[in-house]
């Protein structure tokens, strides 16, 4: 899923190469993350519904490991993830 994510960023978007590499990057890192802190049970990479995903977002941002990551990053993580829904909504 990781590679149609990237592959739609190229397409959809008129982000850089550089961003684009961030930001799929960054979706590994919160799958990482969140699993670590007992979030979530399962690999980002492997939601393949945005309504599976969109309830799983809730649960991660609401998380305070998260925001203080996602803050220190310039918001960078929650970008992704925002990215990786409307992916996932355009399947």
């Amino acid at each position: 899923m990781e590679k149609l994510f990237r592959e739609w960023l190229e397409e959809t978007t008129k982000l850089s190469e550089s961003s684009i590499r961030k930001y799929t990057r960054a979706i590994r890192a919160i799958t990482k993350d969140m699993l670590s802190e007992g979030v979530i049970d399962k690999e980002l990479y492997n939601v393949t519904s945005s309504i599976e995903f969109d309830s799983m977002m809730k649960d991660i941002t609401s998380n305070r490991f998260f925001d203080l990551k996602d803050t220190k990053g310039n918001r960078m993580y929650s970008v992704a993830m925002n990215h990786y829904y409307e992916f996932l909504k355009s399947r």
